[in-house]
C-alpha cells in the first residue's frame, strides 16, 4: 500500500492501485439498485404480504417500493431500496440497517383482521439494527411462534412492537432469544400479570395439540415469569411496557444493565426491588416512568435504593400528602422530577425542606395540579441548581400572586404558573431578579390591566404567554419589541373562557423580532390592516394565528412567501371587512410546506372572483385545511386531496364549488374529516367512497344538489361517527348497512331528501348512535322495538310513520330531543323516565288526556298541538320552570285556562288556539312580561280583555337566536412543539346548528310558520273567535313592540282606541266582526309598517282616514259591512263639510284670495320660462334624455325578446315573478320613463343612448343568492335564438347560470349572425365541455372569451 505524506509525495506503482481496487471490490461487491438484491426482494415481499392481507392496491401502500428491474447504485427512480421510504442503509455497505414499518395501513386495526407477517423475511437483513412494527395489528399467534427467529440478527438492538393489541404474554419466550436487544417497546399490548417474586428463570412448555396459531398462549405461561424471561437479555438497556394495565405489582430482579424503564399506565400499586445486594438490582437505572398508576405515599421511600436515578416521573398517582422533601433528599443524583397531579397539599415541613440542599443536580421539578400554599416556593429555594419550575394549577384558585416568595429563586430559567386564577395586575416586580428567565407562562389566570412595558427588562425571555386572562389595552410601542431573543409570544384567549380585550393595532416593531417562531394573538380585538412589512422579516415563523380579531382591509398571503419553516397559519375571521388575497404577485411560489391551514370566513380572493388559492398547488404536506365560509367558486379541488396524502381534515363548507365529487380514484388512509356542505355539488355519491377514505370519521355532504341513491358502500365506513347527507335530492331506500354495520356512528342526518322506506321498523340497537335526523322525507312504517342505548336526539318529523309509540322511547335516560311532528302516530303517548328538553309530537292523532307523567323539569320546547288530546290542562304543567315554547293548540281540551301559566316566567310563546277553553282570560297571564306570542283564538272565552296586558312588553333578551353547538373537536395528529405549551395537538371546533323550534301563528290573514331567530322579533296577540265583550282597553295602545293584533270575531263594543297610533311596529291589525262604533281614527295613518288592516263588519261611521302612507294600499274589503263609513276607497262619498263658524277661521278663509293678481301672473310666467329654458338645455347636454323624450321606449322587438328570456328561466326553475328580475315587467302602453315598458331602464341591460338598441346584457348568476337546491338539480335550456333580436349586441355575460351543454353545443353557433358581438362570458357553467368548441369557431367577431371554471379538458 502507498502512504501519501503531507510534506512529500511518493509515487505508487501502477499495480498497487489495481490491488487496492480489487480489495475494495472483494470487500464491497456491486449491489443491485443501491441496495442488496436479496434485501430488496425481501422488502417487496413484506409489502405484498400486507397488500394481500388487506386487499390494497400497490400504489396505496409504500408507493416508492416498486420493482422496476435493476438500476444503478443511487438511482431512486425504481429499485434502489436504500432510497425507499421507511428504509435506511449503511452508506458504505448498502446493507439495510433500519426498517420503520409503524402504522403501515393507516388505522387498519379497525378491520378486525390480523396481519400474518412472515417473520423469516427479516432474516435477509444481516445488519439490521432497528425494527419498528408498531400499530400494525400483528397476528399474536404468529408472533408467539416465529419471533424467536430474529435471534440470528446479531446486530438487532431496537424492536418496537407497541400498540399491537393481539400480542400477549405468549410472546415472552421468543423475546428471550433476542439477546442483542437494547431497546424493547411492548407498550399498549396485552401483557399482564404479576412480576415474579424471585430470580428463577422459568421454563416454558408449549401446550400439545395446538390447532391454530391464534391459540392464546398467554394462558399457558405463569404470570410470575414475565420479568424473569426478559432477564436473559443481557444487553437490554431500555424497556417500555406502558399501557399494559393487567400488571398489579413490579418486583425487579436481574435487569442490572437496564437504564430506562417505562411502566406508565400499567395499573401497578407496588414497586419492590429484590435480589442479592438489593442496591445492585437496577443499579444503572437512570430514567424511571411510573406515571398514571396506583402508587401511594410510600413509593418515594422504596425508590431510595436506586443510586443512579436521574429522571423520576410519578405524576398522576395518589400520593396525597405534604411535599416529600425528606424522602426525595436520598435521590442525590436526581436531575428531573415530575410530581404533577399527585394530590400533594398543605404546608411542607421547613426542616425537611432544608434537606433538599443535598439534591445538587436537580434542575427541573414539576409540581403542577396539586394544592399547595405559598410556602412551597420558599421550600424549593433550598434547591441550589433549580432552573425549571412548574407550579401550574397548584394554588387555591383566585389567590393573589406570591410576589415576594420568588425573589429567592434568581436562577430560574423556566417558570410556569398557568391556571392558578391569580388576580390583580401582572406583577413585573416579582420577576425583576430573574436575570436568566427564558420561559414565562402566566396563562389561564385573571390578571387585569395592560401588559407592563417594563417587560423589556426580562431581556433573556424566549417564550412568554399571557393567554386566557382579562387583560386590555393596546400594544403600541410596547416593550415586547425590546425582547430580541423572543421566539414564542402567545396573547390569545378563548371566547368561552376568559376575555382578553387587547386592542389597537399590532406594533410595527414586531417585524424586528427576527427569532420569533410562534405568534398567537387570536381572539382579541386588534384592529387595523395587517401590512406585509409586519411579517416579511419574521422568516423563522413556524406558527402564526391572527384569528378572531377585528382586522380589516386586505392581507396578502404572499407576505409569507420567504418563510421556509412556516407550518401553521390560522386566519379565522368574524367580520366581513377582512379579506385574504393570495394571487398577488402573479405566479409567486412559496418556500413553505404548510401542515395546518385555516382561512375560515376570510373572503378569500373576493376581488379575484373568489378563486381557490393557487399557492396550494405547491403544498404536499397539508394535514388540516379549513377554507369554509368563503364563497369560493369553481370545480371541487380534487387535486388538493391528490397532492396531500397526509390530509386528515378538509373543510370547504359554505362555498360555491360545483361539479361532481370524483375523489374515489385517490386513496387516503389518513382522512378523518371531509365537509363540503353548503356548496353546489351535483351528481351522485361515489359508489366506492370507502376506497377513497376507508377510515373517515366525519363526512358531511349536506346542502348540495346530490342525487341518486345512497351507495351501500357507505355502510362499510366502519369508523364513521358523523354522516350528514341532509338537504340534497337523494332518492331510493336507505342502505340497511347504515343501521346495522356502523357501530361507531354517532350522528346520522338524512333530512330533506326524497328517501323512502321503513327505516325504523328493524334493528335499531346501534351501539353508539347519538343523534338521528330523518325529517322531511317519505319514510313509512312503525318504530321497531330494539333500543339504541345512547340516543339523545331523534327527529322524524314530516314523514308517514304510523302506529303507536313504543315504550322504550320514553325510557331512554339520555334522550333529550324527540321530534315526531306531522306523522300518523296514534294512541297514548307512553310514560317513562326520559327528561326531554325538546318534545314535539304535534300534528299526529294522539288521544286521551295529556300524559301527567312527563318529566318537565328541563323542558324548553313542548309541542302537543294538533292532536286529539282531551281533558284539562294538567296541573303538573306548573313544573315547566324552564319552558320557552308551550303549544297545546288544536286539540279537544276544555275547562278554564289555569292561572299558574302566568307563573312560567321563562315562557316566550303560548299557543292555546282551537280548543274548548271557557271562562275569563286569567289576569295572571299579564305576568308573562317576556312573552312574544300569545294565541287564545277559537275558544269560548268570555268576559273583557284584561287591561293589564300592557305589561307584556316583549322579550328583553334573545332566546331563539340560531346558534351553533360544538358537537366535537377535530384533533389533528400534527403536533406543534412549543416551549410554552410543550407538545400538543392542534384542534378546531366542528359546529352544527342546534335543533330549531318551529311554531305557527296567524298574521296578515295567513297561518304562517316561524322558525329560527324570527321568533325573538315576532310579537303578536291573537284573541279572535271567542265571546269577549266590553271595550278594547286603551292600555293595549302601549304595546309598542307588537307586530300582530287580532281581536276579530268577538262581541267587543265602543270605539277604536286613538292611541293605537302608538303601535309603531304593528304590521297586522284585525278588529273585524265585532260591534265597534265611532270613527276610524285618522291618527292611524302614522302606522307606516301596517300592511294588513281589517275593521269590516262593525258599526263604524264617518269619514275614513286619508289614503296616505299604508292606508293608500287598503281596499274596500278592509271596511265592508260598515254602512255609515264614507270616503275612499269606498264608493260612498262623504257629504260636504259643515260650515266653519269660528271667526278666526273665517278671517283666514277671507285672506287666501286677497292677493295682487298682476304680480301673481308675472311671477307665474317668469317661473315657467326658467323651467322651460332649463329643460331645453338638459335635452341639448344629455342625448340620453333627448332620446327618452323624443323616441319613447326601447326597441319593441328587443323588449319582447328580453321578456321571453325571463320567462324561460322562471319556467325552468319555478321562480316567483316578484323575486326574479323585478324591473323586467311588461306594462303595455307605459309612458316614457316609468321604468316599466322601457327596457333600457331595466337592470342588467345597457342600450345605445342614441338608437335605443340593446348593446350589453349581463345575465350572470341569475339565481342570485337563492340557496334552494332546485337550482342545482337541473340545467337551464336557454333558447339561443332569442339573442338574435339584438342586432347591436356587443357584450353577453351568461356566467354561472347552469346552462345546458347540449343546448349550447347546438345553438351557440347561431350567435355568428351578431356581427358586433365582441365579448362572451360562459364561465362557471360546469356542464360546458369540449363539445362546445366547434360552435365557438364560428364567432369570428369575438375579442374576449371567458370559459374559466367549466369542464373543458384535454388537448384542443
Amino acid at each position: 500500500m502507498c502512504i501519501i505524506a503531507t510534506t512529500k509525495m511518493k509515487c505508487c506503482p501502477l499495480h498497487s492501485w489495481w490491488i487496492l481496487i480489487m480489495v475494495v471490490i472483494v470487500m464491497f461487491p456491486p449491489t443491485a439498485g443501491g441496495c442488496r438484491e436479496e434485501e430488496r426482494r425481501a422488502l417487496l415481499d413484506i409489502k405484498f404480504s400486507l397488500i394481500n392481507t388487506y386487499d390494497l392496491k400497490p400504489e396505496d401502500l409504500l408507493p416508492s417500493w416498486m420493482d422496476y428491474g435493476n438500476t444503478l447504485v443511487g438511482d431512486a427512480s425504481g429499485s434502489g431500496c436504500c432510497d425507499w421510504e421507511r428504509v435506511k442503509c449503511n452508506t458504505t455497505t448498502h446493507h439495510v440497517t433500519h426498517i420503520s414499518l409503524g402504522t403501515l395501513n393507516g388505522r387498519s386495526y379497525v378491520d378486525k383482521k390480523f396481519w400474518p407477517l412472515n417473520v423469516s423475511l427479516f432474516l435477509h437483513f444481516k445488519e439490521l439494527r432497528s425494527l419498528n412494527l408498531s400499530r400494525n395489528f400483528l397476528d399474536g399467534g404468529v408472533m408467539n411462534t416465529e419471533l424467536e427467529r430474529l435471534s440470528s440478527l446479531k446486530k438487532l438492538e431496537l424492536l418496537d412492537l407497541s400498540r399491537n393489541f393481539d400480542i400477549d404474554n405468549g410472546i415472552i419466550p421468543s423475546l428471550g432469544a433476542l439477546t442483542s436487544l437494547k431497546i424493547l417497546d411492548l407498550s399498549y399490548t396485552k401483557l399482564g400479570g404479576y412480576f415474579p417474586a424471585n430470580g428463577k428463570i422459568c421454563s416454558f412448555r408449549k401446550p400439545g395439540n395446538v390447532g391454530s396459531n391464534k391459540l392464546p398462549l398467554y394462558w399457558n405461561i405463569p404470570n410470575r415469569c414475565l420479568i424473569a424471561s426478559l432477564s436473559v437479555l443481557p444487553s437490554l438497556k431500555a424497556l417500555d411496557l406502558q399501557g399494559n394495565r393487567r400488571f398489579r405489582s413490579f418486583r425487579a430482579q436481574a435487569l442490572e444493565n437496564l437504564e430506562v424503564l417505562d411502566l406508565t399506565r400499567c395499573g401497578i400499586d407496588t414497586f419492590e426491588i429484590h435480589g442479592f445486594e438489593k442496591v445492585s438490582i437496577l443499579r444503572k437505572l437512570e430514567i424511571l416512568y411510573l406515571r398514571d398508576n396506583r402508587f401511594s405515599d410510600s413509593i418515594i421511600a422504596s425508590l431510595s435504593v436506586l443510586p443512579s436515578l436521574k429522571t423520576l416521573d410519578l405524576q398522576a398517582n395518589w400520593i396525597s400528602r405534604s411535599f416529600p422533601a425528606q424522602e426525595l433528599a436520598h435521590l442525590t443524583n436526581l436531575e428531573e422530577l415530575h410530581l404533577s397531579d399527585t394530590s400533594l397539599h398543605g404546608t411542607p415541613n421547613i426542616q425537611a425542606c432544608r434537606s433538599l440542599s443535598r439534591l445538587k443536580r436537580l434542575k427541573s421539578i414539576d409540581l403542577s395540579y396539586n394544592n399547595f400554599n405559598k410556602s412551597i416556593i420558599s421550600c424549593l429555594s433550598a434547591l441550589p441548581s433549580l432552573k425549571i419550575l412548574d407550579l401550574s394549577h397548584s394554588f387555591s384558585w383566585g389567590s393573589s400572586f406570591p410576589s415576594e416568595d420568588f425573589h429567592n429563586l434568581p436562577d430560574l430559567e423556566v417558570l410556569l404558573l398557568r391556571k392558578n386564577g391569580f388576580n390583580g395586575t401582572i406583577p413585573m416586580e416579582a420577576f425583576s431578579s430573574f436575570n436568566h428567565l427564558e420561559v414565562l407562562d402566566l396563562s389561564y389566570n385573571h390578571f387585569v390591566g395592560s401588559i407592563p412595558s417594563t417587560i423589556h427588562t426580562l431581556s433573556s425571555l424566549k417564550a412568554v404567554s399571557f393567554a386566557y386572562n382579562d387583560l386590555n389595552g393596546s400594544l403600541v410601542d410596547h416593550g415586547f419589541c425590546g425582547l430580541k431573543n423572543l421566539m414564542e409570544l402567545d396573547l390569545s384567549y378563548n371566547k368561552h373562557l376568559s376575555y382578553n380585550k387587547l386592542n389597537g393595532i399590532l406594533p410595527r416593531c414586531f417585524n424586528s423580532l427576527s427569532s420569533l417562531k410562534m405568534l398567537d394573538v387570536s381572539s382579541n380585538q386588534f384592529t387595523g390592516i395587517l401590512v406585509p412589512s409586519l411579517i416579511a422579516n419574521l422568516t423563522s415563523l413556524e406558527y402564526i394565528d391572527f384569528s378572531h380579531n377585528k382586522f380589516d382591509g386586505s392581507f396578502s398571503f404572499s407576505s409569507f412567501s420567504n418563510h421556509p419553516k412556516l407550518e401553521v397559519v390560522r386566519f379565522g375571521s368574524d367580520n366581513d371587512k377582512f379579506e385574504v388575497e393570495t394571487e398577488e404577485p402573479i405566479g409567486w411560489i412559496p418556500m413553505f410546506q404548510l401542515k395546518f391551514l385555516e382561512l375560515s370566513n376570510c373572503n378569500i380572493n373576493r376581488r379575484k372572483g373568489h378563486m381557490v388559492p393557487m399557492f396550494l398547488l405547491h403544498q404536499h404536506k397539508l394535514q388540516v385545511v379549513d377554507m369554509s365560509h368563503n364563497s369560493l367558486r369553481g370545480l371541487f379541488p380534487n387535486w388538493l386531496i391528490k397532492n396531500n396524502t397526509n390530509l386528515e381534515a378538509l373543510n370547504l363548507r359554505n362555498n360555491s364549488f360545483g361539479g361532481i365529487i370524483s375523489i374515489s380514484s385517490y386513496r387516503n388512509t389518513n382522512m378523518q374529516e371531509l365537509d363540503v356542505s353548503g356548496n353546489h355539488m351535483i351528481g351522485t355519491i361515489p359508489n366506492d367512497i370507502q376506497k377513497f377514505a376507508p377510515y373517515i370519521v366525519r363526512l358531511n355532504l349536506s346542502m348540495n344538489a346530490l342525487s341518486g341513491a345512497i351507495p351501500s358502500s357507505v355502510g362499510d365506513l366502519n369508523e364513521l361517527s358523523l354522516l350528514d347527507l341532509s338537504d340534497n335530492e337523494l332518492s331510493g331506500e336507505v342502505p340497511k348497512g347504515l343501521f346495522t354495520n356502523m357501530s361507531s356512528l354517532m350522528i346520522l342526518k338524512l333530512s330533506n331528501n326524497k328517501l323512502y322506506g321503513e327505516v325504523l321498523s328493524g334493528n335499531l340497537s346501534l351501539l353508539n348512535i347519538n343523534r338521528v335526523h330523518l325529517d322531511n322525507k317519505y319514510f313509512t312504517g312503525k318504530i321497531g322495538k330494539e333500543i339504541p342505548e345512547y340516543l339523545t336526539a331523534l327527529d322524524i318529523s314530516n314523514n308517514f310513520f304510523t302506529g303507536m309509540i313504543p315504550g322504550w322511547i320514553s325510557n331512554m335516560s339520555d334522550l333529550s330531543e324527540l321530534l315526531m311532528r306531522n306523522n300518523s302516530f296514534e294512541g297514548r303517548f307512553p310514560c317513562g323516565i326520559a327528561q326531554f328538553s325538546f318534545l314535539d309530537i304535534s300534528q299526529n292523532s294522539f288521544s286521551g288526556p295529556i300524559p301527567s307523567c312527563l318529566n318537565l323539569q328541563v323542558m324548553e320546547h313542548l309541542h302537543l298541538g294538533s292532536n286529539r288530546f282531551t281533558g284539562w290542562i294538567p296541573d303538573h304543567f306548573r313544573n315547566l320552570t324552564k319552558v320557552l315554547t308551550l303549544d297545546i293548540g288544536n286539540n279537544n281540551l276544555s275547562g278554564m285556562i289555569p292561572e299558574f301559566l302566568g307563573e312560567l316566567s321563562t315562557l316566550r310563546i303560548l299557543l292555546l288556539r282551537k280548543n274548548n277553553f271557557s271562562g275569563f282570560i286569567p289576569k295572571q297571564l299579564c305576568q308573562l312580561s317576556n312573552v312574544s306570542l300569545i294565541d287564545l283564538s277559537h275558544n269560548s272565552l268570555s268576559g273583557s280583555i284584561p287591561s293589564c296586558l300592557q305589561n307584556i312588553t316583549g322579550p328583553s333578551d334573545l332566546a331563539f337566536i340560531e346558534t351553533s353547538v360544538s358537537l366535537y373537536h377535530m384533533f389533528s395528529s400534527y403536533e406543534y412543539v412549543s416551549a410554552i405549551r410543550r407538545s400538543y395537538n392542534i384542534y378546531f371546533h366542528i359546529e352544527e346548528l342546534e335543533t330549531q323550534d318551529e311554531v305557527q301563528f296567524t298574521t296578515k290573514k295567513l297561518f304562517l310558520h316561524y322558525k329560527g331567530d324570527i321568533r325573538d322579533y315576532m310579537t303578536g296577540l291573537d284573541q279572535s273567535s271567542n265571546k269577549l265583550t266590553g271595550e278594547i282597553p286603551q292600555e293595549l295602545g302601549l304595546l309598542s313592540q307588537i307586530r300582530a293584533l287580532n281581536l276579530s270575531h268577538n262581541h267587543l263594543t265602543g270605539p277604536i282606541p286613538v292611541n293605537f297610533s302608538n303601535l309603531a311596529k304593528i304590521e297586522s291589525l284585525d278588529l273585524s266582526s265585532n260591534s265597534l262604533t265611532g270613527k276610524v281614527p285618522s291618527e292611524l295613518i302614522k302606522l307606516t309598517s301596517l300592511s294588513t288592516f281589517n275593521v269590516s263588519h262593525n258599526n263604524l261611521s264617518g269619514r275614513l282616514p286619508e289614503m296616505k302612507t299604508q292606508f293608500a294600499t287598503f281596499t274596500e274589503a278592509s271596511y265592508e259591512g260598515n254602512p255609515l263609513l264614507c270616503g275612499l276607497p269606498l264608493e260612498k262619498k262623504c257629504s260636504t263639510d259643515s260650515q266653519v263658524t269660528n271667526s278666526s277661521a273665517e278671517e283666514d278663509n277671507e285672506k287666501w284670495y286677497a292677493i295682487d293678481m298682476t304680480w301673481f301672473y308675472v311671477s307665474f310666467g317668469s317661473t315657467w320660462g326658467v323651467l322651460l329654458l332649463g329643460f331645453v338645455a338638459l335635452l341639448y347636454i344629455n342625448p340620453y334624455w333627448c332620446r327618452r323624450q323624443t323616441k319613447g321606449d326601447c326597441i319593441e322587438e328587443e323588449r319582447k325578446a328580453l321578456l321571453e328570456i325571463k320567462a324561460s328561466h322562471m319556467k325552468s326553475y319555478d321562480s316567483e315573478m316578484d323575486n326574479f328580475l323585478p324591473t323586467w315587467v311588461d306594462y303595455d302602453n307605459s309612458t316614457p320613463g316609468d321604468g316599466g315598458g322601457d327596457c333600457c331602464d331595466w337592470e342588467r341591460v345597457t342600450c345605445n343612448t342614441t338608437t335605443a338598441h340593446v348593446t350589453e346584457l349581463s345575465l350572470y348568476y341569475l339565481r342570485g343568492t337563492d340557496d334552494n337546491i332546485k337550482f342545482w338539480s337541473k340545467f337551464w335550456p336557454l333558447n339561443i335564438s332569442l339573442f338574435l333580436h339584438f342586432k347591436e349586441l356587443r357584450s353577453l355575460n351568461l356566467s354561472d347560470d347552469f346552462l345546458d351543454k347540449e343546448i349550447m353545443k347546438i345553438g351557440l353557433e347561431k350567435l355568428s349572425s351578431l356581427k358586433k358581438l365582441e365579448e362572451l362570458d360562459l364561465s362557471f357553467n360546469y356542464d360546458i365541455d369540449n363539445d362546445i368548441l366547434p360552435s365557438l369557431m364560428t364567432l369570428t367577431s369575438l375579442k374576449i372569451l371567458d370559459l374559466s371554471f367549466t369542464s373543458l379538458n384535454g388537448n384542443c
